[in-house]
């Protein structure tokens, strides 16, 4: 793991934070070896959000800052109903490498490959901000701009919670028990997913 950045944003004093997840449109899987997908993970996103030397040597490597997104989603569509089959995240990967060695993907692909009445998709998480407060003021940040420490448990908290509130089939770890999260959060504004209400 890679310390002593200095970052954008510190969520270690903030009592709570609201979210607002974005995703993609449908990507087909097909486009997982195409230009345009995220080519970093989200941790090395960060380091080159931060102003150390690997990230300025990164920035120059890429000529700009690369996009990682943390999260993913598979869905199914088959006769006019849409289903979400999977929530993952990509924090330590990026998204080619994780599908390329997730056995979940290649078992949910090979189950409808031959199917010509499903379509199978995946979505990429293409925003992930933050908004709380610091000595009175509010702050809005991205999650790439947190230390990977603290990105980590966001995302992994976002990503039980979608799972406990969304019950893909796919999904095994969070469906049936809510985890217990790094700190409280909302989630005030979601695109492209669905997110029953949940007593919490």
């Amino acid at each position: 793991m890679r310390t002593g950045h200095q970052h954008l944003a510190d969520l270690g004093c903030a009592k709570g934070y609201a979210v607002r997840v974005e995703f993609t449109d449908r990507l087909e899987p097909s486009t997982i070896s195409c230009d345009g997908l995220p080519i970093v993970s989200l941790e090395t996103e960060i380091v080159v959000n931060s102003p150390s030397s690997e990230g300025r040597a990164l920035r120059e490597q890429y000529g700009r800052i690369p996009y990682g997104a943390p999260l993913y989603t598979w869905e199914l569509q088959q006769g006019g109903r849409s289903t979400l089959l999977y929530v993952g995240q990509t924090t330590l990967q990026r998204v080619q490498d994780r599908f390329g060695r997730h056995a979940t993907v290649v078992k949910l692909l090979a189950k409808y490959v031959n199917d010509p009445t499903a379509f199978v998709y995946f979505r990429l998480c293409s925003r992930l901000d933050l908004q709380y407060e610091h000595q009175g003021v509010s702050i809005r940040r991205a999650v790439e701009q947190l230390p990977i420490t603290q990105a980590r448990k966001i995302v992994d908290d976002i990503e039980a919670y979608l799972i406990y509130s969304c019950k893909p089939t796919l999904n095994t770890n969070h469906r049936e028990q809510e985890k217990r999260y790094w700190k409280p959060f909302s989630i005030d504004r979601a695109v492209n997913i669905r997110i029953p209400k949940v007593e919490r």
